[in-house]
């Protein structure tokens, strides 16, 4: 069952990765899930909460517990290189982050499961979300709209790609996993001038460049080190010639952090920080600071159990511990409303010569192995669930 489940997903998947959608645009791909679930027997509800959302439920036939099962399918502004004849023939937009696998492999445990319905106990609510990659994300949209209502959901579930976790195995870890990702867009204003007489000008590039290096210093000298924290900018423009002094820097940063009271702090420090330098060199600026999702974690009665269904799917040697990043995942909107576990599905091929991260222009995916665990994973995780 699992291996036809798993045949069905990467022909799923490959179809999905040649037809990436940006977030917010995920038109045809919701089209083309909705379509499938169809096929399959479901009625799936479209268009929650006003974005390209699809749900579809499995009532069992006897009572029991209601769990959630959730996928991203949306894609990034990347131009593919990976070469692979199943490509992306979007230019300029990719699956890198692996959403064609989370959407894929969701759709096969939704097609595995649908046989077993007569037996199941509870019910099983499988959601297909878009917008992850750009906040405030599908799942705030989602979980306003009641995706984890009619009917009630208990507990909520999902899987994220990991190129550096081979394929075969699951790695998945209690607590605070994934941190909160907030931005910061940065305006310096200072006064242009000759290249050759900076005294008689403001140079923001000097001030720009001056507010990176004193950025850094937030967590190595005004913040407990015990405590994560992430500054980066990651954008940095200014001037018009080699010998104009740059009149405005425009600088884009995030921030993450896993602490609450630590997030609220730091954009206080980022304007602490930015007004000093501003004052030393008569600069001034703007800042909008921006904050984005939830700080990610995982129930640790939830973890274990989905620790026991993968361990039944793949081993118990097979299922490592994860290393808790500071990367941002909506899925955190899902983990505030109801107790849940966010994992990670080991897609490396051992032996390749190089292995991609995601977001990467050559992220390789090594599906057909990495699916079956997926789906054998979500169909070990229902059926005990919603039988306890």
């Amino acid at each position: 069952m699992v291996r036809d489940a798993a045949t069905y997903g990467v022909e799923v998947r490959r179809w999905l990765h040649r037809h990436p959608e940006l977030s917010f645009q995920e038109q045809e791909t919701a089209a083309f899930v909705a379509r499938q679930l169809r096929e399959m027997g479901y009625d799936p509800e479209t268009g929650i909460g006003g974005v390209y959302s699809v749900k579809a439920v499995l009532y069992g036939g006897r009572p029991g517990r209601t769990i959630a099962l959730r996928a991203d399918i949306d894609a990034l502004p990347i131009q593919e290189e990976t070469g692979l004849p199943y490509a992306s023939e979007t230019p300029g937009v990719m699956h890198a982050c692996g959403h064609d696998v989370h959407t894929a492999t969701l759709l096969a445990a939704a097609r595995a499961l649908k046989p077993m319905a007569a037996e199941l106990a509870g019910n099983v609510v499988f959601i297909f979300q878009p917008a992850e990659e750009v906040p405030p994300g599908g799942a705030r949209e989602l979980v306003r709209a009641g995706a984890l209502e009619d009917p009630h959901v208990d507990a909520v579930f999902g899987l994220h790609v990991d190129p550096f976790l081979p394929a075969g195995e699951l790695s998945f870890a209690a607590g605070p996993v994934n941190a909160a990702p907030d931005s910061f867009d940065l305006v310096i204003r200072g006064r242009g001038g000759h290249g050759a007489a900076p005294h008689q000008g403001i140079d923001a590039v000097v001030v720009g460049a001056q507010v990176v290096s004193a950025l850094q210093s937030i967590h190595s000298r005004m913040v407990n080190p015990f405590e994560p924290l992430v500054i980066t900018v990651g954008r940095f423009q200014a001037g018009t010639a080699r010998n104009v002094l740059a009149a405005e820097a425009r600088l884009e940063g995030t921030v993450r952090t896993t602490s609450p009271a630590l997030r609220e702090r730091v954009k206080g420090l980022i304007e602490r920080v930015v007004s000093g330098v501003c004052a030393a060199y008569g600069a001034t600026f703007s800042l909008d600071y921006t904050f984005g999702y939830p700080v990610l974690v995982n129930d640790l009665a939830m973890t274990e159990l989905a620790r026991e269904a993968a361990a039944a799917a793949v081993g118990t040697e097979a299922v490592r511990r994860a290393e808790p990043g500071m990367y941002g995942e909506d899925f955190a909107y899902y983990a505030q409303e109801r107790p849940g576990c966010f994992g990670n599905l080991g897609v490396g091929l051992p032996g390749a010569p190089q292995r991609y991260p995601a977001h990467h222009p050559k992220l390789f995916v090594a599906d057909e192995e990495a699916m079956p665990v997926g789906i054998a994973y979500y169909l070990n995780l229902a059926t005990r669930f919603c039988s306890e």
